[in-house]
């Protein structure tokens, strides 16, 4: 038997195993198993016939890696395959910062796409935006790489440069931008008093040490005379669960504001903690199409709770608990096992969080993947900003006596 063929079968037996493994995970009973074993007939054919029929002599390494990432892409956009180099490349350098350009992305319909982009950070100054898309990281394309593998690519030694090909509003040619890696430091809560005793702050991602911070904001708030308050979650993605968590306790005393599970996950419910510092102003929370993750969850559980308003459009949606799971060659797999769940039981990563007030700026439409463009941090927290005066108005009215009958 010759090494090539040897190879080829070799590959062939990781991706049916793979096939297997993730078809008994989701499977649940013998008519899916059943199911299973015949798509695997179907599979081992196409294979054969790519060997034997194909117009040139295929590489095979590569369309048994294309494959598995094919599968597991299918899944969702978060679970990935590494090559035994891959994986070994991840266990020495599990972060590959500690310098990154500032996005937050996704995958939608196979695309790269840009949730959320930091203030300040590399990416802002060159015009990326939300909602453009990823084609080109450096020479290698995009919708060949998961999630998890391009955010490790973007991130790198402070000082060096990644070249981006992006696509912007317009939907026309990939636009070459070259990128200096920085280490992004950590971006505090802007907060200020509006009108009538209304306070804001403005969140762009929950990093460690956010809760407190947004706790002092708000005493300062309250010391200034704020009766009322609009946390801005717009743009925010990105940090850690716990800073969600915590600042859940800011303003409710108890509670489930959400919980994880998976097929052979168990249930664990995420119980807020009251801190010592409770607010119990009347609550709006802003959110739109780059919103995701802790603070997704932050504001379905407290709009779940009855303790806040929600104000904007959909949120993105974004919420897996991933686990590495080695394969016997030497390479690996990230698979999503559990997935946040808010108090009604509605996944966030397939639901995302949606507005009890839902409020379109000019500039929201009906998806990320259309063409057009959220509005901009700079824009945010004015008089021209409609979310945020529907959400004083809201809070308005929640003062408000009511009126005689």
């Amino acid at each position: 038997m010759s090494a090539r063929v040897r190879t080829f079968l070799i590959g062939i037996s990781s991706v049916l195993v793979l096939y297997i493994v993730v078809g008994g995970l989701l499977g649940k009973n013998d008519t899916s198993n059943e199911q299973t074993y015949r798509d695997l007939g179907v599979y081992s054919e196409v294979l054969s016939r790519i060997k034997t029929d194909y117009v040139t002599e295929p590489d095979l390494r590569k369309v048994t890696g294309g494959a598995i990432r094919g599968l597991l892409e299918a899944l969702d956009p978060y679970s990935t395959y590494f090559t035994p180099q891959e994986y070994q490349d991840y266990l020495q350098h599990p972060d590959p910062g500690p310098a990154t350009v500032g996005i937050f992305l996704s995958k939608r319909y196979g695309y790269a796409t840009v949730v959320s982009v930091l203030p300040g950070s590399p990416a802002e100054k060159a015009g990326i935006k939300a909602a453009d898309l990823i084609d080109r990281i450096d020479t290698t394309s995009a919708r060949e790489l998961s999630v998890v593998q391009i955010m490790r690519r973007l991130a790198g030694p402070p000082g060096s440069q990644v070249t981006l090909w992006v696509v912007g509003e317009s939907r026309g040619e990939p636009q070459k931008i070259v990128l200096t890696r920085e280490v992004l430091g950590d971006l505090p809560p802007v907060s200020k008093m509006l009108e009538d005793g209304t306070g804001y702050i403005r969140v762009a991602t929950f990093n460690k040490g956010k809760a407190t911070e947004i706790e002092a904001q708000a005493k300062q708030l309250t010391a200034q005379g704020a009766t009322r308050l609009v946390l801005d979650l717009r743009n925010c993605a990105g940090g850690e669960t716990q800073e969600a968590v915590n600042t859940a306790g800011l303003f409710l005393d108890q509670g489930l504001i959400g919980y994880t599970q998976g097929q052979r996950s168990p249930r664990e419910d995420i119980v807020v903690k009251p801190h010592s510092a409770m607010f119990k102003m009347p609550l709006a929370i802003l959110i739109n199409r780059s919103t995701a993750g802790p603070a997704e969850l932050l504001a379905d559980g407290l709009l779940n709770n009855k303790r806040a308003d929600v104000v904007g459009v959909p949120s993105f949606g974004v919420g897996v608990i991933q686990k590495m799971i080695a394969v016997g060659d030497g390479s690996a797999l990230l698979l999503s096992v559990a997935k946040y769940y808010g108090p009604d039981g509605k996944a966030i990563q397939d639901n995302g969080v949606n507005p009890n007030v839902l409020v379109q700026t000019e500039d929201e439409t009906s998806g990320l993947q259309d063409e057009t463009v959220p509005e901009q941090p700079e824009q945010f927290g004015g008089k021209n900003d409609v979310q945020l005066q529907k959400a004083i108005e809201v809070l308005k009215e929640k003062a408000a006596p009511a009126k005689a009958a």
